[in-house]
């Protein structure tokens, strides 16, 4: 080995904004103007998360307004300071996004997307949080699973060094600046609705016991 060979390791830093979304509540609002606010205790740590759930009686699925509060962290885990200048919102079939809620939203392209964190320089380790609020659009039919994405659309730092595992607005699934959260609404069985099944019930096993006496009858015919 020659000994007026220097070697010099230069380690270059590495770039990485995460992106998490999970359901922090959801709003139930009755014709009466009342409240049920049913928190999640949900962190977005969860994996998978559950659905955040909500049971509707069949005669308030018209006369409730439903809504869905989801929290966004973006975290910086590289080791280069950042910004995530734009966040987007896809929002799925069966909600919608109401204005008024999310003054620091707007729909564009199809989407709504938020600069409310353009200013926001996250240092290596550090997280911010932005949320989102959408509405559940009334329907009998509009029950079931609903999920909802979020993305880093846009990011930048002073080096201008591409995030290293993720590419900002290409929608791809098993990047980590894009995530999901699932909300769920369902009719619950109400007190009318046991009642109906209750007297089903009790016709069935009437129809159950005659068919039955019916039987004995007949054989006991058959024997006489």
């Amino acid at each position: 080995e020659e000994d007026d060979l220097d070697k010099e390791f230069v380690k270059v830093k590495y770039f990485d904004l995460a992106l998490k979304k999970w359901v922090s509540r959801a709003i139930v609002t009755n014709q009466d103007g009342s409240q049920n606010i049913i928190e999640t205790g949900h962190t977005g740590d969860e994996d998978p998360e559950p659905p955040a759930k909500v049971d509707l009686g069949r005669q308030d699925i018209n006369k409730v307004t439903v809504k869905f509060e989801f929290q966004i962290k973006i975290t910086n885990e590289g080791e280069i300071a950042g910004y995530a200048k734009e966040v987007s919102d896809y929002i799925p079939n069966g909600l919608k996004f109401v204005a008024e809620d999310n003054p620091d939203w707007t729909e564009k392209d199809g989407k709504i997307v938020t600069r409310a964190l353009e200013n926001t320089l996250l240092q290596p380790g550090e997280s911010t949080t932005v949320s989102i609020i959408l509405t559940w659009i009334n329907g009998q039919d509009n029950m079931g699973l609903k999920t909802n994405i979020a993305e880093i659309s846009q990011d930048d730092n002073d080096s201008d060094t591409p995030d290293i595992d993720s590419t900002p607005d290409n929608f791809t699934d098993g990047e980590d600046d894009i995530d999901d959260a699932p909300v769920m609404l369902t009719v619950k069985t109400g007190s009318q609705d046991l009642k109906y099944m209750l007297a089903i019930l009790v016709v069935l096993t009437a129809l159950v016991g005659s068919v039955s006496l019916l039987k004995k009858n007949l054989q006991k015919n058959k024997y006489n």
